[in-house]
């Protein structure tokens, strides 16, 4: 099979090796083994449209990794690449700030039911400048968030351990100092000790961070674990914050918020609402946004700023490119009175009950979990090598394993990635790596 994608993959291969010493990539290293090293490699392609990439070899995948989610409506989507080069003919300049963030910022509020929208460039800026807003409004000092869960590269949050007795998290990324973590708790999530110990610990706890769906393991949806959560924060004055950067305008223009039926603090949005370019979004009530301005104020008055302000900053947070790519996202998810992401969830449901129930049938040890358009295969041992095979099927999975639909993966595109999935997984089997389970 690596020999095979060798052939596949070839310019791929010495485009990655050519440019080895200069580019600093770490998804070109992502799962180094001595054993599966020459199929250790970040898919370089330079065409794109629908459902598809195109790789160097002039190779044609069905992708599901739509730009890590960011993708809602599938690549090249002429209405979003419509709005970018309408605006991009008028302005794209930083610096006065563009007429546009006003706008988004009204639409941001009416479709999601926040207070106030702040703009960062990225999902990790959201997340950091969240919890500094938490911090700067209660006035305490430690976060909590959870096992299993991603929030992008901010240090504080980069841990996958914790010491047991404190719940603080212990140091394990070369880089992120044991200093930086100390005010960290990791905790269980949907667990009752985790509930308990926000309780015990509420005095010095600013924040509680939670994917309310983890983007990792999409099967957990503890909604009444969520609304525990959302007591405990309210009465001992900690702020709830989902981050959905991943989930947020894909299950619905609400989000978990609506979908759950609970209202965070602050809510962190990012991927899909950028339609395909960089941004993130810091939104919720206006006690804690206010931490960013001072608050509201007008002229033709003696009125001004009320709250304390803490610093955030950013050169490109309202690049009036990724404005205008915000605004027709939310225009076209508008107009569609929610039926875009209902009919994209049905689907994505339907699909992977068809996925599972093959995996049932053969007994093979891999299940496949979803929320929304969100997908995600679990692949123990070395039933991972499935993506391998998927690859070289011509079927693109990305090295985070996180797969999106788009509603431009249409009924024949699906009918051929369920042939080459079942395909991968019967090769898998006659090289004896894929092994049936145990009656």
């Amino acid at each position: 099979m690596l020999q095979q994608l060798t052939d596949k993959n070839r310019l791929t291969k010495a485009h990655t090796q050519a440019y080895r010493s200069s580019l600093a990539l770490n998804r070109n290293a992502a799962g180094f083994s001595k054993e599966f090293k020459e199929g250790i490699y970040t898919l370089v392609c330079d065409k794109a449209s629908g459902p598809y990439v195109h790789d160097l070899d002039q190779n044609k995948y069905i992708d599901l990794t739509m730009g890590f989610g960011s993708l809602l409506f599938g690549h090249n989507y002429e209405p979003i690449r419509q709005a970018i080069q309408d605006q991009l003919s008028q302005s794209w300049s930083v610096g006065p700030i563009s007429p546009l963030a006003g706008q988004l910022s009204q639409e941001i509020v009416l479709a999601t039911g926040v207070e106030r929208v702040a703009f960062f460039n990225s999902g990790t800026e959201a997340v950091m400048v969240a919890l500094r807003l938490a911090k700067a409004i209660t006035q305490k000092k430690h976060i909590v968030f959870f096992k299993g869960s991603y929030h992008g590269t901010f240090d504080s949050l980069l841990s996958l351990k914790n010491d047991p007795h404190s719940g603080v998290a212990k140091e394990m990324v070369p880089g992120v100092t044991q200093g930086i973590l100390n005010e960290s708790y990791l905790l269980e999530y949907g667990s009752e000790e985790s509930l308990e110990f926000i309780r015990k610990n509420s005095d010095h706890i600013a924040a509680v961070l939670t994917e309310p769906v983890q983007s990792r393991n999409p099967g957990l949806q503890p909604r009444a674990y969520l609304h525990e959560l959302r007591k405990i924060t309210e009465e001992k004055n900690i702020a709830l914050v989902f981050d959905e950067v991943i989930t947020g305008f894909r299950i619905g223009l609400g989000g978990s918020q609506e979908y759950f039926g609970v209202q965070a603090d602050i809510v962190t949005y990012g991927k899909v609402i950028g339609g395909g370019l960089p941004l993130g979004l810091v939104a919720g009530k206006a006690r804690f946004l206010d931490a960013t301005d001072g608050g509201f104020w007008q002229y033709g008055d003696d009125s001004g700023p009320v709250v304390k302000a803490t610093f955030v900053a950013g050169t490109f947070c309202h690049h009036p490119l990724a404005m205008a790519s915000s605004l027709k996202v939310l225009e076209i998810l508008r107009n569609s009175n929610g039926q875009i992401l209902h009919d994209l969830n049905q689907t994505t449901a339907a699909l992977c009950d068809r996925f599972q129930k093959f995996f049932d049938q053969n007994k093979y040890p891999i299940s496949v979990h979803h929320f929304g358009s969100l997908f995600r295969f679990t692949t123990p041992g070395k039933s991972s090598l499935l993506y391998y095979q998927l690859l070289l099927n011509g079927v693109y999975v990305w090295e985070g394993r996180n797969c999106f639909l788009s509603p431009s993966h249409t009924p024949d595109v699906l009918e051929r990635l369920e042939e080459q999935l079942i395909q991968s997984c019967y090769a898998l089997e006659a090289q004896g790596l894929l092994k049936k389970s145990a009656p």
